[in-house]
């Protein structure tokens, strides 16, 4: 990241400073006196001297996105902190076009302060990929902060700029809760007891039958524990009751008429546990 961030660093100024491209480089070198001493072209360099998270602007949110099979959460990327010193290396105060260190530096400057959010035609795709900008800060000169840094590569405190690019930082922290298309049915004869983790539904099959010994079908029956079912053409009804202690308490045709059929008149089938 940090590399394709200094190269759209680099077409930035070059864009928005109006630098001659052929006359004077830009680089991202430690300036210490030995790399000063060599240089053979006018030179604009970032210095990168620090790079730390940005903790006001930190989240720990996450973002989500359905994809193939559930959902997957991402925590958001973390912002950090490139600090730049910017300075201008000339061999001498004035180069052969005419323009001096100090016009170059006030022209970046302006160009920097200009993109304080880049556009996103300068934001690199690694970054642009996170849906997260990229934010630029000409910062206040740091006094004595600056000056270590100068003294630390063997150089004179000279005109410069305190610049600091925010970039996004993908972490990749994510989870995928997966979607749930089906459901287990575990079907239990009358002899097993229900598991004990959790509910389960009795179902008592019947035959009613007539006086005749006739099944009766499409007849409503109710029972004393609340069931309520319809009998099918085989005289089968099912009653989401247990059979223990089950007494039928009326039997209606679908003509309408009541048949009073003792317990023991009803032929009981093998109850049903699911």
């Amino acid at each position: 990241m940090i590399a394709d961030i200094q190269h759209a660093l680099k077409e930035l100024v070059y864009s928005e400073a109006a630098l001659p491209r052929d006359a004077l480089d830009v680089r991202f070198a430690a300036p210490t006196s030995a790399w000063v001493s060599g240089l053979t072209r006018p030179t604009l360099n970032f210095f990168l001297h620090d790079i730390r998270e940005n903790m006001a602007l930190r989240s720990s949110e996450f973002m989500h996105t359905y994809v193939a099979g559930g959902r997957q959460r991402d925590l958001v990327p973390r912002r950090i902190d490139l600090k730049y010193l910017v300075t201008v290396f000339f061999k001498s105060q004035v180069d052969e076009l005419g323009r001096d260190e100090w016009n170059v530096l006030w022209r970046v400057l302006a160009a920097l302060m200009r993109q304080d959010e880049w556009e996103d035609r300068y934001i690199p795709q690694a970054a642009r990929d996170l849906d997260v900008g990229v934010l630029g800060v000409v910062g206040q000169p740091e006094g004595q902060a600056s000056q270590g840094i100068f003294t630390s590569l063997g150089l004179p405190v000279r005109p410069h700029l305190n610049y600091t690019l925010t970039v996004p930082l993908n972490l990749n922290v994510s989870e995928l809760s997966l979607l749930v298309l089906e459901r287990r049915v575990d079907l239990r004869t009358g002899l097993e007891k229900p598991a004990a983790d959790g509910p389960s539904m009795v179902r008592s099959s019947w035959i009613i039958r007539d006086e005749h010994g006739q099944a009766v079908a499409d007849a409503l029956v109710r029972s004393d524990q609340g069931g309520r079912a319809f009998s099918g053409p085989d005289g089968v009804v099912h009653l989401a009751v247990p059979r223990e202690h089950v007494r039928i308490l009326q039997v209606l045709t679908l003509d309408g008429q009541s048949l009073e059929l003792p317990a023991q008149d009803a032929a009981l089938l093998p109850p049903l546990t699911e």
